[in-house]
């Protein structure tokens, strides 16, 4: 009985995870990307890593349009312990490797940023699938370009790759 409570915490434990991180990934992507290096643009601070206004103000934004009344102060003082909390957990996964590790995580989060750059797609080009294939593309040709890639042995010619 012992083990399906913890089985039962651990799922819990990454169910929290997985939410946490699909909503900051949300958040990130939802709005254009702002610095959060002066100190005037920061709200808080988690183990050295920011929470920018832009990304408290975007949060209570969402949370504001589901709730009914007006914001109050202990609201605001919630949504900024949940950006806290989310912060925490996220770092907690990426120091235990979650994102590398475990292949559930990695594929709702990789399946989330295909959401992501799908729905943008669709906004701006309509229903058009080769649009859409288009834009992924042309995102992933840019993150490579940002990125440092070494291979270790040659770069495979096409011919090779496709054997």
């Amino acid at each position: 009985m012992k083990k399906s409570a913890a089985l039962t915490t651990n799922q819990r434990s990454l169910t929290l995870l997985v939410c946490g991180s699909i909503l900051g990934i949300l958040i990130a992507l939802s709005g254009p990307y702002a610095s959060v290096t002066e100190d005037n643009t920061v709200i808080a601070w988690v183990n050295d890593t920011a929470i920018g206004r832009s990304q408290y103000s975007q949060a209570l934004t969402l949370y504001s349009q589901e709730k009914r009344g007006p914001t109050i102060a202990q609201d605001r003082a919630l949504i900024l312990e949940r950006l806290i909390e989310e912060e925490l957990l996220v770092q907690k996964a990426i120091m235990d490797g979650a994102l590398r590790n475990n292949l559930g995580v990695r594929q709702r989060t990789l399946q989330t940023m295909l959401d992501s750059i799908q729905s943008k797609s669709m906004a701006t080009n309509g229903n058009n699938a080769e649009a859409t294939g288009k834009a992924l593309e042309g995102y992933i040709e840019q993150l490579r370009h940002t990125a440092n890639i070494e291979w270790l042995n040659q770069k495979p010619t096409p011919a090779q790759a496709s054997q």
